[in-house]
């Protein structure tokens, strides 16, 4: 009986690993395409920047010149 017992915990256990496996998975695969967002956000971010910059110094000029 307790082979029965321990075969069943042996199964339950091995289900629930087999399912945090699935769930760190896809969890990983998420946070590999948020720090790519991420990364693609930052170069958006910093052109955007550099494009203000360039349209305030010729703005700037237009008015001053």
């Amino acid at each position: 009986m307790a082979t029965t017992t321990e075969s069943k915990a042996t199964a339950q256990l091995k289900q629930t690993v087999a399912a945090q496996k699935e769930t760190l998975s896809r969890t990983l695969n998420r946070i590999s395409s948020l720090t790519d967002e991420i990364a693609l956000l930052r170069g958006e971010l910093n052109r955007f920047k550099s494009d203000v910059a360039k349209d305030v110094q010729y703005l700037t000029q237009r008015v001053d010149g």
